[in-house]
């Protein structure tokens, strides 16, 4: 079916750090626009006011609770805006979404984790369920391997808190239906997949 007669819809791309997430939105949007569709590529944390709030690290010295409250923040603000792209027809290409939020914030950085469960109450009066989310899933210590090509890393870059984010987004993948792809693959070939499973989902 040609892509500008497909109703829009919602794809979302998960996964550790250095799982090749940007790379393979990139991939998919150009991929999806070649077969006429009306392609959206956005993130977690946003660039909008919120979320670039986040990125700046403006705020310092605040607990993971209060950091999680203004992910959620930032995605309340952006889900009323990926909602709209939908109706309008867009596939939507989200890089990170709710699980991000729920398998990095407890998984014990700084210290402190956070009762998943209390993550997902606080994520489910605003969210909306993807179409698809993807899970691209890879060992921590590849994961941390590929981040130390593009330079230094960040505090959610740790080898062991990593793999506890991992089995995190195992966990909810198993829950909430992501399809679990080998982030080693070929991107092209991983693409094309998510590409055949979004369009017999929708």
């Amino acid at each position: 079916m040609d892509g500008e007669f497909l109703k829009g819809a919602f794809l979302v791309i998960e996964g550790i750090d250095g799982a090749g997430k940007s790379t393979l939105c990139r991939l998919l949007e150009k991929k999806l626009a070649s077969e006429g569709y009306k392609v959206k590529v956005t993130q977690e944390p946003t660039h909008d006011e919120i979320g670039s709030f986040i990125r700046e690290g403006k705020v310092k010295g605040i607990s993971q609770k209060a950091e999680a409250l203004l992910f959620v923040a930032d995605r309340a603000v952006h889900t009323e805006r990926i909602s709209k792209w939908v109706d309008d027809g867009f596939v939507v290409i989200c890089d990170r979404y709710f699980a991000s939020t729920v398998a990095y914030q407890s998984s014990g950085f700084n210290g402190e984790v956070l009762d998943r469960e209390w993550l997902l109450d606080l994520n489910r009066p605003i969210i909306i369920a993807p179409d698809l989310t993807v899970l691209l899933d890879i060992d921590a210590k590849k994961g941390i391997s590929r981040i130390g090509e593009r330079g230094e890393l960040s505090k959610y870059e740790d080898p062991s808190l990593l793999e506890n984010t991992r089995r995190e987004y195992l966990r909810l993948a198993d829950e909430f239906d992501f399809m679990i792809i080998d982030a080693g693959g070929d991107q092209s070939d991983i693409a094309d997949k998510i590409i055949t499973e979004l369009k017999e989902r929708i």
